[in-house]
């Protein structure tokens, strides 16, 4: 039997596989990649900021993540 942390790992697995595969019909250019990566990357943040804390804490956490996804996103693709 799955845990609730496991099925909401593969919940968000799943959830940025379909992001990123509805992203990828996007138009190539720069600013598109750049936007791109910032959504994964801020999907991605709050996924892994949604494992930590309960509450308004598990809240906070999931802002922070996403801010940070966010900001990292968008340095890869500039480096890219």
């Amino acid at each position: 039997m799955m845990t609730r942390i496991n099925l909401k790992i593969l919940l968000i697995g799943t959830s940025l596989i379909i992001v990123s595969m509805a992203l990828s019909a996007c138009s190539n250019s720069r600013e598109d990649k750049k936007l791109r990566s910032q959504v994964i990357g801020g999907a991605t943040g709050a996924a892994v900021g949604s494992l930590f804390g309960s509450g308004s804490g598990q809240a906070a956490m999931i802002g922070v993540g996403a801010v940070l996804g966010t900001v990292v996103g968008g340095k890869v693709a500039d480096k890219n």
